[in-house]
Formats: C-alpha cells, sequence, structure tokens
C-alpha cells in the first residue's frame, strides 16, 4: 500500500437500541389505610368491611343497627370511565369480566370508551346475563320508596346512577359526576334512619350512604358534563341526553338477588 493512499473512516457506532416504556392502565389505589383502635363500631367486628365502612361514614358508631344484611362480594377497581361495566360485573362474580362486558357494549353500540350514560344500556347488558322471567328490571322513580326497601329486605340488589363526590359518596353536581354503584344491602340505625351498602369501581371499601341522599343524587342527573380525566375522548349519550328516557335521571335496576347467602348482622 502506498504511503499516499487515503484511509478509510472507521464506521460510526451502532445507534443504541430504541427504549420502548409500557403503557400501564391507571387503576385506583386506596390513599387510606384505617386501623380501627378506640370501641367505635365495634359491634360488627366479625364483619371487618363493614366495620371500617360503618366507622368512615360514622354510622353506627356506638350503638348497633336494629337490623343489617349484606352480601360480601369482592370489590373490582375500574379502569378506565367503566363504572357501570365495572358495577355489573362485581353483581356477576367477576364473569363475565369487565373486559367481557366492555367488548360487548361496544359491538352493541351502547358506549364507545365503556361510560354507560344509559340507564336502559347497562338494563339490557344486566338482563343478557341474568336471563329469566323477573329476575331484574328498570325502576323509574324515587329510590327512597317502599318498592326499593321491600326488594333489599328480601335479599335483592341495585344497580344506582348517581353524582359522586371527591370521596365517593352521593352528591348533586347536576350529573355531572355521574357514576354507578351496586347496592349490596342496607342497615336501619336506632334513630330508624335507613343506609345502604354498596361496591363501585373507585374503592376496595364498603361504602355506607344514606338512601335519601342516594335518591336525591340519583334524582339530580340532569346534565351530561366531559369527565375531566378524558378531555378529547368522545363520549356515548342515549337519546335525549342523562335526563331523557334513555338515560340516568331517577333510573336504577333492581335485581332479585345472588346466588351467595346474604349475612344478617343482626
Amino acid at each position: 500500500m502506498s504511503h499516499n493512499s487515503p484511509v478509510a473512516a472507521p464506521p460510526p457506532p451502532p445507534a443504541p437500541p430504541l427504549k420502548v416504556t409500557p403503557v400501564t392502565p391507571v387503576v385506583a389505589r386506596e390513599r387510606q389505610v384505617v386501623k380501627i383502635t378506640s370501641d367505635e363500631c365495634s359491634w360488627a367486628w366479625e364483619y371487618p368491611e363493614l366495620q371500617k365502612g360503618c366507622y368512615l361514614s360514622r354510622v353506627c358508631q356506638y350503638n348497633p343497627p336494629k337490623h343489617c344484611q349484606y352480601y360480601s362480594v369482592s370489590s373490582t377497581l375500574q379502569v378506565g370511565p367503566t363504572c357501570g361495566l365495572t358495577a355489573l360485573s362485581i353483581l356477576l362474580g367477576g364473569h363475565p369480566t369487565v373486559a367481557n362486558l366492555l367488548e360487548d357494549a361496544i359491538a352493541q353500540e351502547f358506549t364507545i370508551n365503556g361510560e354507560l350514560f344509559s340507564a336502559q344500556y347497562l338494563f339490557e347488558l344486566t338482563r343478557k346475563h341474568l336471563p329469566g322471567p323477573g329476575a331484574s328490571q328498570l325502576h323509574q322513580g324515587h329510590l327512597s320508596c317502599k318498592k326499593v326497601k321491600d326488594l333489599l329486605n328480601a335479599g335483592g340488589c341495585l344497580l344506582v346512577p348517581y353524582d359522586a363526590d371527591v370521596n365517593h359518596a352521593p352528591c348533586l353536581k347536576s350529573g355531572h359526576r355521574a357514576h354507578w354503584a351496586l347496592i349490596v344491602g342496607f342497615l336501619v340505625d336506632v334513630e330508624d334512619n335507613y343506609f345502604v351498602l354498596a361496591r363501585h369501581g373507585k374503592t376496595h371499601n364498603l361504602a355506607v350512604w344514606s338512601l335519601d341522599a342516594l335518591s336525591e343524587s340519583n334524582a339530580n342527573l340532569r346534565e351530561f358534563a366531559q369527565p375531566k380525566g378524558y378531555p378529547d375522548n368522545d363520549f356515548l349519550q342515549p337519546p335525549g341526553g342523562i335526563c331523557g328516557p334513555l338515560g340516568l335521571n331517577e333510573r336504577s335496576i333492581l335485581v332479585n338477588g345472588l346466588p351467595q347467602q346474604v349475612l344478617h348482622v343482626r
């Protein structure tokens, strides 16, 4: 080789591999760990989920209820705006899963992202998976009524849309914070105040709410508001909106009962 021949430049080093960060669904998490160290709600010590629910809600703190019964069902935390499908899956014991119900609801054009702003649409899904005459029915009207109380007393359940406050309890936001819950039981305190026991997709805790407050919240579902966590998503509303004949206002789904045994605390 001649000393005057050019020397070839070394090849550039290979580019570093592209780093891909997987997208993980955001799931609701418990922020509060509650340890009951006093004698509050000690009447329910054999039922820890019930004791915790009453303790957090300050219901029957020192006196046991006159009557209390409920189904102890497993909780499921929702992923995305699937509160209605999650409540239905909880009712069905996780079979089908929320993902299966979502696929079905999209196929039937009940939803786009998992949202269900129609009690009629959720009723159709409920009736499909709880076949048989009278297994479920669509209720129109106030929740705080004899019909609903008789159903719960007989071991029935409710799927209920309502406005959820920051602590997920019923509030009055005109439907801007619409959410679904499954009512799995009730209790009556020593002053004859009536409370319902609920499961929903935002927490593992058993919720304890006034039936009157839930009824008022259900009756105030009048307006759709774009969910804050999904500013760019399209959401499906039924004809007439959430206050229309297929919507949420004063609508709920009555279910005769669950396969497992209802717990009678007193």
